[in-house]
């Protein structure tokens, strides 16, 4: 399009287009314009100006010419000044950016001026979006972020749009996957000179900027007035341009109830009415919610959405009034042309079908947008108007507006001749189109109106039928209200009962049921409203239909009743419901098979147990002469077959064809049911196999009686003491006392105070610590010589004692006056504990005795006490579900037993009983750490252990006894099985070889072969737990869906670990640092297979086996090195290195881990470091006693136990050029650690603590410990480091939590905003405990409810508390875990705000926990870069199966 030849003439207009023309501004459209573009279909229309498509000739291009008319002279109001043109002209002129319309060339002619504009044929965004069903923030912000592109474009050249709008707003081509946005229209566009004020009153009412309106100086801040769907339209031009002046908008919940508060947050910025203090184009385009700072604003606006209802109706509104306004120009158009001519008023049949759809297209925005006003405005302009005539879908206005719901519209087109009667092309009328949109207060309206009430549409569907398969129960309870035909059927005969049946609405077929309807109503294929619920499995419908008479023995057409039809589609509870209304359960369908048949057909042994339990007949033959247990055996179901058997089914029946059951097992080749039926018939013993699983009055004869405590404790002398009867303790010698000082070996809390010890004995070093910084933790230099801690080597591996017990000493023992036990004494020797979490804690029914000796000071009593609680609570496995008040469904029984009161010289009372001061704060102490955990006995029994016949040895007897009579009434009696599996077990052991253990699978398939056939995997679950139960043999729990059972615990846990892991067992060969050759194990075990137990070992997590190096074998607690020949302070410090670590602890009291937890996590390192090994530089773990060290690549760490033994702590180093990667190797050890936590001991909540990096970097001590309620608080203040008041300096929160690494730092959530949803399972379960019942104010889960703007939860929930514990906790889910789990999918729950949350409602308690027990950091591990072959804890319970026990038995 290049430049026209100038045109010039003696007229002054002509002479003005030459000047512009020769400064380049305006080409005259003469000859060459009309030979280059060709002009195409008209685009869009204005007062001035007209937008055409147009091509150019020479290449095919399209282009929008846009028309400008001229202004003819100064005084007329029509057309374009020169000078608006001219500034638009030089505008376009400047501009070239992608997101703003682009100008090509300029013509002219007499008349108009011609813009040679882009081609954007995309229409507006605004039509874009209201067509979507959905958008989301982040969606919408991609589009505004366009926008907000081209405006700081223009803004940057000093260029004010001043009119943007939706209008304005264009798409380049909305085919495209993701649209161009354009910016179009500058006519009101001005260059703004800041040196001169510049005042107009210009631009769209309700969207113009308040000093538009207030006639103040413009400038670029009115482009930054919000645009869209404006808040402040009125009735009328001038209440808009009032709420604009006065910026008077809310943010409506029913709008922005699914907005983000980073949205909202922009909004009130752009809103602002001094020009001022709005938000620059600058500062808009790095507000967080359209440039993210973190992964929780990415996530708050993926997870908030646009309110596409409401946005779809304002964009009705919008084109509505488009199309009154074009109306309304077309009507007066028609008048003036007919007022100036004869012309007839007739008009063709295409002109009508034309106006008439556009004048509908109208009335439905109307209609939709609710808009009364402006339809009685249309309907009014209108005069021969069909109003009756239907859309093109065939549906009358009436009728939309029914659906709609807007009595007012329905009367105003009522008033306008619509017909009541109206009906659409389906036969609907508007009573069906209310029905189903469910709008009550309309059906009345049109009954009132005598709108027909039970029209049946072409399908014979009634508004009650539309109304029940769509739920709306008000609509159904209405409609039966007003007499509406509950009876009538439509095409396939079905009543509105089968349409709720169907889709399951209960209460709808409640209402129905109750106004009459016919509850036994039949459809084409025979069903009843009862068959079609029991199909679908709605068990409430059933009920409801069983209430009011529907018959069950009701059939289909292939003669199925309701169970039959519940049976086939396996709909368990409706079977049950069916079952307990006494359904007759041996109806034939037309085959002859009864529920039983197709039961056993589909090998569902649920339901077979349900319906011989229900007395099913066994034996009836179909048509085939089939019986149920024919079926069975020929579809292959072995256990359903064994249920049959047991029931009492023939397994001598003969069909049709002259076989058994046996027989078609046979020719199915089902070999293992033939074997089962084979058996039975060889044996001829069926009746005593059957007779074997019936329960006997016999009640089980014992359980177990399990002791802990610290070596020296006196639990062999008690265990002597109860067992010993009156006449044998005259001639019961005491067994020797140790005088040696180290009789109690170091153990984790033996030698400092717990939790109640100042700061200076628990931290050496930090006596002059000041009070104002003691919410941090320090930790000593653990560089030089390394912190002793917790060591079971040093001076219990130099002192043999042959009285002591070792690993877990098991007898049967009768205590006198209290019955049979399985006694399971644990040593108090830490080099065992590795092994307890297998036994400690894994049987409810069991009596845990904890005792401890009088002879300690008050503290290491406490602490003896509250480690072996805390290894009861820790290895507790947590319930699937938290109940109200976060109470344990069965918690461990445990007695406390004080001893040695003699030797202590505690007072005796008159009645010769034991006094203790301490013994109520004692109880109180452990009472509020695991009363929740544990049921601990009320007493404390304070005795010598030796004196048996003791007034307090008789009272710890008695309550024995109490505690072992409810256990025992409560398990199950006993069977003839387990007697007779009772008998067989010593010939097992025997037989089975050194190795005592075998895999569940092999377990059951024995019992099977070799004692009771019929006995099922059910059965044997149950009889082995109730074995477990009794100490004869031990389920070892696995990851894998079979356990481990162990057919002698003594084997195992006195015979192998006693002397693997026992210094007096002189075959013991101990190394330095507990390495050991294979075949010097075997010394221990001679009459086994090492290699087998090395690796169950192995799976326990007690040794590492090498597979490099088969014949080499780590066992960590048997490690005697004290630390590291060279340390990090001992080597050159390299200042091109990094430095971090973490501290785990646990989070609610500092108690040192229990079960060996360290040994177990060295040797997942080892494991770990020898895995890593073929793919990447990594060195094998060195161990030592307490502490580990391990290397990938260039990265070095330490892991070490600390704190005497209350916290696993990872300290790295590695070179600044690899911080992703060194972070990743942190949190890989980390998270090893952790896991391993969470499999061995799944009752412990723990936490990360993070230390000093300087401070580890200068190898000073004591190191700082930042706690979470650190970062908390600092970030309350707005501050991104934390001051190390240790070194009197200050660290970021990067170079702690991420070693300095900007993208894992970015990438992740610190502190306040941590997602809610990271709080773990144990901490929620804590804050149920405390929100769930209210405390002394009231102030519990249901005002946190309401803080949270989660007030409906507190309604649904309330009602089973009304505000006081339940009677029964267990029955009642806690509403607490139910309103962090809802408030958790939210994008803005955080921890921050739920802290600040409980600190509104006064519940400093639970705020105060959470910044204990929240975690600090979470990333996204796949964002960031990680070492090679990640690797996860191998250890009971870990996500590997080949280490798992099962597995090695399986092997």
């Amino acid at each position: 399009m290049g430049s026209g030849a100038s045109a010039t003439g003696a007229c002054p207009f002509l002479r003005w287009f030459t000047v512009l023309f020769n400064n380049n501004m305006i080409t005259p459209p003469n000859k060459e314009y009309h030979e280059k573009i060709s002009q195409r279909k008209e685009l869009v229309f204005g007062q001035f100006a007209v937008v055409r498509k147009c091509r150019k000739k020479g290449t095919g291009l399209e282009y929008a010419a846009k028309f400008i008319k001229k202004r003819r002279s100064k005084s007329s109001r029509r057309g374009v000044t020169k000078e608006d043109i001219e500034r638009e002209v030089s505008i376009l002129r400047e501009i070239q950016h992608p997101n703003v319309i682009t100008l090509h060339d300029v013509f002219e002619n007499k008349s108009e001026v011609i813009l040679i504009l882009e081609l954007v044929a995309g229409g507006e965004l605004f039509d874009f979006l209201a067509e979507k069903e959905s958008l989301s923030e982040e969606e919408a912000t991609e589009f505004l972020k366009q926008i907000l592109d081209g405006v700081n474009y223009l803004h940057s050249k000093q260029i004010a749009h001043f009119d943007l709008k939706p209008e304005n707003i264009m798409l380049l081509n909305r085919s495209v996957p993701h649209p161009r946005i354009k910016l179009i229209d500058f006519g009101l566009a001005h260059k703004i000179d800041f040196s001169n004020d510049f005042k107009n009153i210009f631009g769209t009412p309700e969207f113009v900027a308040p000093e538009v309106v207030n006639y103040e100086p413009l400038g670029l801040e009115a482009d930054m007035w919000l645009s869209g769907a404006s808040p402040f339209l009125g009735e009328n031009k001038q209440e808009t341009l009032a709420n604009v002046s006065a910026v008077d908008y809310e943010f409506d919940e029913e709008y922005f109830s699914n907005t983000s508060a980073l949205a909202k947050d922009f909004i009130i910025r752009l809103l602002v009415k001094d020009p001022k203090k709005r938000m620059t184009i600058q500062e808009s385009l790095q507000h967080p919610w359209i440039k993210p700072k973190d992964t929780q604003q990415e996530l708050s606006r993926k997870e908030s959405a646009v309110n596409m209802e409401k946005f779809k109706k304002f964009a009705a509104r919008r084109k509505w009034k488009q199309s009154v306004r074009l109306i309304s120009l077309c009507n007066r158009l028609s008048r003036s042309f007919l007022s100036r001519s004869n012309i007839s008023v007739a008009r063709s049949d295409d002109t009508l079908d034309e106006e008439d759809s556009f004048v509908m297209k109208a009335i439905i925005h109307a209609i939709n947008d609710d808009n009364v006003p402006g339809l009685k405005h249309l309907l009014g302009s209108l005069t021969s108007y069909d109003i009756n005539q239907p859309n093109k879908h065939g549906t009358p206005p009436l009728l939309i507006s029914a659906g709609c719901g807007n009595v007012q519209i329905i009367d105003v087109l009522m008033k306008k001749g619509a017909e009541i009667q109206a009906l659409d092309k389906s036969g609907a009328n508007a009573i069906y189109y209310a029905a189903r949109n469910g709008h009550v207060q309309t059906l009345k309206f049109l009954h009132e109106k005598k709108c027909p009430l039970d029209i049946q549409d072409k399908s014979g569907e009634t508004a009650l039928h539309v109304a029940a398969r769509y739920g709306n129960v008000d609509v159904v309870q209405y409609l039966c209200s007003i007499r509406a035909n509950p009876n009538l059927t439509d095409r396939e005969q079905e009543v509105p009962l089968h349409c709720a049946a169907w889709h399951g609405y209960s209460a709808v077929a409640r209402v129905l049921c109750e106004a009459g309807c016919n509850v036994n109503a039949r459809n084409r294929e025979g069903e009843s409203p009862l068959l079609t619920a029991s199909a679908r499995g709605f068990r409430d419908i059933a009920e409801c239909l069983l209430e009011h008479g529907a018959d069950m023995d009701s059939t289909d057409k292939d003669g199925h009743i309701a169970l039959h039809l519940a049976v086939r589609r396996c709909q368990i509870e409706v079977v049950k419901c069916l079952l307990s209304h006494h359904c007759y359960v041996d109806h034939q369908d037309r085959h002859g098979n009864t529920p039983l048949h197709i039961a056993c057909k589909d090998g569902n042994l649920p339901l077979v147990t349900l319906l011989c339990n229900a007395k099913a007949n066994l034996d009836i033959p179909n048509k085939f002469g089939r019986t149920p247990l024919h079926v069975a055996a020929c579809n292959g179901g072995l256990e359903v077959v064994r249920r049959l058997c047991v029931a009492g089914a023939n397994t001598e029946a003969i069909a049709n064809d002259g076989k058994t059951a046996e027989d078609l097992a046979t020719a199915e080749q089902q070999d293992h049911v033939t074997l089962l039926l084979a058996k039975l018939k060889k044996d001829n013993h069926k009746g005593s196999y059957v007779q074997q699983l019936r329960l006997t009055q016999t009640a089980q004869p014992r359980i177990k009686l399990k002791l802990f405590g610290h070596s020296g404790a006196g639990k062999s002398t008690l265990l002597e003491s109860l067992k010993c009867g009156i006449l044998r303790s005259f001639f019961r010698r005491r067994r020797p006392r140790l005088t040696n000082p180290v009789r109690h070996p170091a153990s984790p809390a033996s030698s400092k105070p717990a939790v109640s010890a100042s700061i200076s004995n628990l931290y050496p070093g930090c006596e002059n610590v000041s009070v104002r910084s003691r919410s941090m933790m320090f930790e000593p230099s653990l560089t030089k010589g390394m912190l002793e801690v917790f060591t079971p080597a040093h001076n219990s591996l130099s002192v043999a004692d042959d009285t002591a017990t070792k690993a877990i000493d098991i007898q049967t023992a009768n205590v006198n006056g209290v019955g049979d036990f399985s006694v399971w004494e644990f040593s108090g020797n830490p080099v065992y504990y590795c092994t307890y979490d297998y036994f400690a804690a894994n049987d409810s029914t069991a009596i845990h005795l904890v005792l401890f000796s009088l002879e300690e000071p008050y503290e290491t009593q406490l602490s003896h006490v509250t480690f072996w609680l805390n290894c009861l609570k820790a290895l507790t496995l947590p319930d699937d579900n938290i109940v109200f008040g976060g109470k344990i469904r069965n918690p461990l029984r445990v007695v406390l037993v004080a001893t040695h009161a003699d030797i202590a010289n505690l007072p005796r009372s008159f009645g010769g009983e034991f006094g203790y001061d301490k013994e109520r704060a004692l109880l109180k102490e452990v009472r509020t750490r695991f009363g929740n955990d544990l049921q601990i006995a009320d007493k404390l029994f304070i005795m010598d252990a030796g004196a048996s016949t003791s007034r307090d040895m008789k009272l710890l007897r008695s309550l024995l006894s109490e505690l072992r009579n409810s256990v025992i009434s409560s398990c199950r009696p006993m069977t003839q099985l387990a007697e007779k599996l009772l008998a067989t077990l010593p010939s097992w052991r025997r037989t089975t070889g050194p190795n005592q253990l075998m895999s569940w699978q092999q377990f059951v398939a024995d019992v099977q072969e070799q004692i009771n056939p019929l006995a099922s995997e059910e059965d044997l679950r149950e009889l082995a737990l109730q074995l477990h139960s009794m100490g004869e043999i031990n389920i070892m729990q696995s990851e894998t869906v079979q356990d481990v059972v162990l057919l002698d615990p003594r084997w195992l846990c006195s015979n192998v670990l006693g002397k693997l892991l026992s210094i007096e067992t002189p075959k013991a060969i101990h190394h330095y640092r507990g390495r050991y050759r294979q075949e010097e194990l075997q010394t221990l075990v001679s009459e086994g297979d090492v290699d087998e137990l090395l690796q169950i070992l192995d799976a326990m997590d007690v040794c590492a086996r090498d597979l490099a190096n088969p014949g080499m074998v780590d066992i960590p607690a048997l490690i005697r090195t004290g630390g590291l020949q060279r340390s990090w302070s001992d080597e050159e410090v390299e200042d091109t290195l990094l430095y971090g670590g973490v501290r785990i602890v646990p989070a609610e009291h500092l108690t040192p881990f229990p079960c060996g937890l360290f040994h177990k996590l060295q040797v997942n390192l080892c494991r770990w470091s020898r895995q890593q090994r073929p793919e990447a530089e990594a060195d094998d773990a060195r161990l030592w006693n307490g502490g580990a060290r391990v290397g990938l690549g260039n990265a070095d760490a330490l892991v070490l136990l600390v704190n005497h033994g209350q916290g696993v702590e990872v300290q790295l180093r590695g070179p600044e050029s690899e911080r992703a990667r060194c972070y990743a190797l942190l949190d890989t050890l980390c998270g090893m650690a952790e896991g391993l936590l969470a499999a061995t001991l799944p009752g412990l909540l723990t936490a990360r603590h993070y230390l000093s990096p300087q401070q580890l970097r200068e190898h000073h001590g004591p190191i700082m410990l930042y706690q979470p309620r650190d970062f908390f608080r600092t970030q309350a203040r707005g501050e991104s480091a934390l001051a190390n008041t240790m070194g009197g300096y200050r660290e970021s929160f990067s170079s702690i939590v991420a070693l300095g690494c900007a993208q894992t730092y970015k990438r992740g959530s610190l502190g306040r905003d941590v997602p809610a949803s990271e709080i773990g399972y144990l901490a929620r379960r804590k804050l149920c405990r405390l929100l769930d019942p209210p405390d002394a104010l009231g102030k519990d889960w249901c005002l946190l409810a309401m803080n949270l703007g989660l007030s409906e939860l507190a309604a649904k929930y309330s009602t089973g508390t009304n505000g006081t514990p339940p009677l029964d906790p267990f029955s009642v889910p806690s509403p607490t875990a139910a309103l962090l789990q809802e408030w958790s999918q939210r994008s803005d729950a955080t921890v921050g705000v739920l802290v600040a949350k409980l600190r509104e409602l006064g519940r400093r308690d639970a705020a105060d926990f959470l910044l204990k027990a929240a975690p600090v950091f979470r990333v996204n591990a796949e964002s960031v870069g990680t070492p090679p072959e990640r690797y996860g804890p191998v250890c009971n319970g870990g996500a590997t199966s080949y280490n798992s026990i099962s597995s090695v038995i399986s092997r």
